[in-house]
């Protein structure tokens, strides 16, 4: 079975429009506002980053440079409904730009990412004695801890 290939177009289009959500958003807003800011010019070169980041995935265009754990580890108040919302959003965001074989494909990476996150951060918060720590359930046995 053959997959249907993402292009720039199709990571430009489900971008934009989840980023528009996600700006609205009652959940997800303020945080992304407390690290990206309120203007279109702030956002303009986050969403550029992220398009960079997909398209690295996607088409191996080794544009993106940076570290999406140490982005996330420090944010305040996160926790798996982050997550859950973001996946939410990012697959009507696909549904409303993409076809069904992208949008699938999407959809299967972004929660490989989401759920790779949360482990993530699970190890960060115990690292850092973080009480509660809300990703407990994505700490899964460690060797230092048995």
């Amino acid at each position: 079975m053959s997959v249907e290939p993402i292009t720039e177009e199709d990571i430009s289009a489900i971008t934009r429009v989840f980023y528009t959500w996600v700006r609205k958003d009652e959940l997800l807003g303020p945080v992304f506002e407390g690290k990206v800011g309120t203007r279109d010019e702030e956002w303009t070169p986050h969403i550029q980053h992220i398009n960079d980041f997909w398209s690295g995935i996607f088409l191996k265009t080794g544009r993106f440079s940076g570290n999406p754990m140490a982005k996330h580890a420090p944010l305040p108040g996160l926790t798996p409904a982050h997550f859950t919302r973001w996946l939410d959003l990012f697959a009507k965001a696909g549904a409303q730009t993409l076809s069904p074989a992208k949008q699938a494909h999407f959809n299967n990476t972004a929660e490989r990412i989401a759920k790779s996150l949360q482990m993530g951060l699970a190890f960060y918060n115990a690292s850092k004695d973080i009480e509660p720590n809300p990703f407990v359930e994505f700490d899964i046995a460690r060797p230092s801890r048995q």
